[in-house]
């Protein structure tokens, strides 16, 4: 990995910015789509360092259930607030996970040649998906199954290219050309201005593999909770 370019922390520090932006304008200032179309630039990064995080966690069940409890948390604060149940985007980050893990599982009763064991990887992987698309026809999750799905339109282009071309220097950018097509079919699926999502692809042309020299993990999960608080708490002062 090179030192040039962006770190996960830089570009997941802007992602944050405009996702704070995008619920301004959403909460405070629904006149203002320039903040809207700002906000559409935060989903595909933090969706994309997802995708990164499954691959490189050493206590992958301990990420998700800590990133699940986030989005309980802010589950529970949103039925408070409104009396229904919303699925917000750390439901969908954890589905997301749960479906790379899936995945992972995939790959490793593929790379073993017994028929049955190869069968149980494609059941848990086709069960996972089942399962998640019940889900999302049940409750409203944020950006939907697509949404989930997006993480994956990185890792399975990438794994097939490692397998049949027997060369992994290229990786990173297959990975990245997976991800943008699951980007653009997203954009298309939502339609309207999601399509501007796709200006965060040079964001992540930009990052260059490293975490960055600060630990801000904590910041990243508590960021979210917070931030919607303190804008639904202005949003009812005025």
């Amino acid at each position: 990995k090179s030192t040039m370019g962006l770190s996960q922390n830089q570009i997941k520090l802007f992602a944050a910015a405009a996702m704070a932006l995008d619920h301004i304008g959403m909460e405070l200032l629904p006149q203002w789509t320039i903040l809207r179309i700002i906000g559409r630039l935060a989903f595909p990064v933090f969706s994309y360092c997802i995708c990164e995080g499954s691959r490189r966690t050493h206590h992958p069940w301990r990420y998700l259930l800590r990133l699940f409890g986030m989005g309980l948390l802010c589950v529970a604060g949103y039925y408070a607030y409104t009396r229904t149940i919303y699925g917000n985007i750390l439901i969908t980050f954890s589905l997301s996970l749960c479906v790379l893990y899936a995945f992972q599982y995939l790959q490793t009763c593929w790379a073993q040649n017994k028929i049955a064991v190869r069968l149980a990887g494609v059941g848990v992987m086709l069960g996972c998906m089942g399962g998640i698309w019940i889900i999302c026809d049940w409750i409203v999750i944020d950006y939907g199954f697509y949404g989930v799905m997006l993480p994956l339109f990185a890792e399975l282009p990438a794994c097939i290219w490692e397998k049949y071309s027997g060369a992994g220097d290229k990786r990173d950018w297959i990975r990245l050309c997976g991800f943008s097509v699951g980007l653009l079919v997203l954009s298309l699926q939502i339609g309207g201005i999601q399509i501007f999502s796709l200006l965060a692809i040079p964001f992540l042309v930009a990052y260059n593999g490293t975490r960055g020299e600060k630990n801000l993990k904590q910041f990243f999960y508590w960021f979210y909770p917070v931030h919607l608080l303190l804008i639904g708490l202005v949003s009812m002062c005025i």
